[in-house]
């Protein structure tokens, strides 16, 4: 891909150009096998059929192939469009799936592959969460009040008390839940498969099992079968228009974040293995922003 040539199993030192116009989205599911016993999340998956489909898209209105040029053109196309994060993910996704579909076992394939991703920008993003763009307790209670069923009253209710991302709690089985120390601890599968626990109050965990009685998923459809999340975007967004509030699952952790850090006065270490961060440096990073209030340092000041 990075000056090479691939047509069948003809490898030469060229200019790159692959006799591929589209990839292919079953490349999904290999990449699921591969990625631990339970594969990729709901969210993965989509991801990568966003980044595939759009990708797809531009090379048939374009009459290209896949090719490093076109993948720079790609992203020309679209870095004004999407934010920073997404990008990134795009482009991981397609190099994920560019990888899985082209390159195969062969290790000269790979690396060029890789080197030609190399050449796109990384697009810098800013993590911070100011306090004002975060939910309050208060208006977290108000879309509960509001949700417009008890399935979605509890859905708001265990995204808050928890602070799981949407994936993570469509991915509880009854099986992770367990009664310890009057709570329910709670098996959470995280980014890149991490393991964690949470916990929520006995009462929540009886209403959960009334409103869904799922058979395997603590969180399930009325056939029985895993949310999808979508699905639950869909609903948590709808309730909060009726409130004059745009919002997603995430909002909800984000919420939930800076109610323990700011509000409860829990400790930095502490709320970030409750999220799930890898690094206290990411959990200070997003929702610690100290910074000088300046009528305040006058008001101190001896000189």
């Amino acid at each position: 891909m990075h000056n090479l040539v691939v047509a069948g199993n003809n490898l030469s030192d060229s200019s790159l150009a692959f006799e591929i116009y589209q990839l292919d989205v079953s490349v999904i599911d290999r990449l699921s096998s591969r990625n631990s016993k339970r594969g990729l999340s709901q969210g993965a998956k989509q991801t990568y059929k966003t980044a595939i489909n759009d990708y797809n898209r531009f090379l048939a209105e374009r009459g290209r192939t896949v090719c490093e040029q076109s993948l720079q053109l790609y992203f020309d196309s679209i870095k004004d469009k999407l934010k920073p994060a997404t990008l990134n993910l795009r482009k991981y996704a397609l190099l994920k799936c560019i990888k899985a579909q082209i390159g195969g076992d062969s290790t000269l394939r790979n690396l060029a592959i890789e080197c030609s991703f190399q050449q796109i920008d990384i697009y810098k993003t800013s993590k911070a969460i100011r306090q004002d763009e975060c939910l309050s307790e208060l208006e977290v209670k108000r879309l509960i009040n509001h949700a417009p069923t008890e399935r979605t009253r509890l859905i708001i209710k265990f995204l808050f008390v928890t602070g799981c991302r949407v994936s993570e709690m469509i991915g509880v089985r009854l099986s992770d839940c367990e009664p310890v120390n009057r709570h329910i601890k709670i098996r959470i599968l995280g980014k890149g498969n991490k393991e964690r626990f949470v916990g929520i109050p006995p009462n929540l965990y009886d209403e959960i099992r009334r409103g869904f009685q799922g058979n395997k998923w603590l969180f399930s459809s009325r056939s029985g079968r895993q949310l999808h999340r979508v699905n639950v975007y869909k609903q948590l967004k709808n309730v909060g228009r009726k409130l004059g509030l745009e919002i997603s699952p995430h909002s909800l952790r984000h919420a939930r974040a800076n109610d323990l850090l700011l509000n409860k006065g829990f400790s930095l270490k502490a709320v970030s293995r409750h999220l799930g961060h890898s690094s206290t440096a990411i959990t200070s990073e997003m929702y610690i922003h100290d910074s000088i209030d300046f009528l305040e340092m006058f008001s101190k000041d001896m000189i």
